[in-house]
């Protein structure tokens, strides 16, 4: 008996991510076996490259390239990466960030001035054009607002060109170099949550390194967001409120 791959070899085998695998199986559109008490998904070698040969794999304009790792998640996601070490976190800032401005987006980086500082000159190692990309208005840097609503008001209001897409990434420590404490945190994510313009054509993630946040922020992280990064893993968050 043929051996069944699992969905991380799946991923592999098809160049996706296995969000992107589970969307098709539960599409339909990609075959599958279900195993175990679990139910667990399990796929036959031949059906997938069926499946390529096929031609059904194409751009799904309701999900978007967090531009690293082949991690893709639904349009309007609110995503947090909880980095646990420098390199990580600046390798996954760059490249969320070079990904929106290559596909066109606008794009707002929200981080303490240090960490600003930091990130261009990543950005640059790259060869991108971050003086061209500011001067026409599709790259903007910010230190955060003083209050949750205030953040809230500078989000939407970048945000309100009709038909452009928008992706905004925020290494969270500005809101301490803000003041902000825990209230203040899940507040502003709360909001970003209820606000209807990022359910389409917007993309937040949110960077909690954390050696810098208490045990109670990280949850607030945890709860907040429809996707989480952890490790180098990208999940669906289960514990979203």
């Amino acid at each position: 008996m043929e051996r069944l791959l699992n969905i991380r070899e799946a991923a592999e085998f098809l160049n996706v991510s296995e969000m992107t695998v589970r969307r098709w199986t539960n599409k339909g559109a990609l075959k599958c076996y279900r195993v175990g008490g679990r139910r667990a998904r399990r796929f036959k070698p031949q059906d997938l490259m069926a499946y390529l040969e096929g031609g059904a794999i194409s751009d799904d304009p309701t999900v978007v390239s967090l531009g690293f790792n082949g991690f893709e998640v639904p349009d309007g996601s609110h995503i947090t990466h909880l980095s646990t070490n420098t390199q990580e976190s600046a390798n996954v800032a760059t490249a969320f960030i070079v990904e929106g401005l290559t596909k066109g987006d606008i794009v707002c980086v929200v981080a303490p001035d240090v960490e600003t500082v930091k990130v261009i000159a990543s950005i640059e190692e790259r060869r991108v054009d971050v003086e061209g990309f500011s001067k026409a208005g599709r790259l903007h840097f910010s230190r955060g607002m003083e209050t949750p609503m205030g953040q809230a008001r500078f989000i939407a209001e970048l945000a309100r060109r009709p038909g452009e897409r928008f992706r905004i990434f925020g290494d969270m420590t500005w809101t301490k170099a803000r003041g902000w404490v825990s209230k203040d945190l899940r507040e502003f994510e709360e909001i970003v949550n209820m606000t209807p313009a990022t359910t389409k054509g917007m993309l937040f993630l949110c960077q909690y390194k954390l050696g810098s946040f208490s045990g109670e922020e990280a949850l607030t992280a945890v709860e907040t967001h429809t996707h989480s990064i952890y490790r180098g893993a990208l999940a669906e968050n289960p514990y979203r409120r």
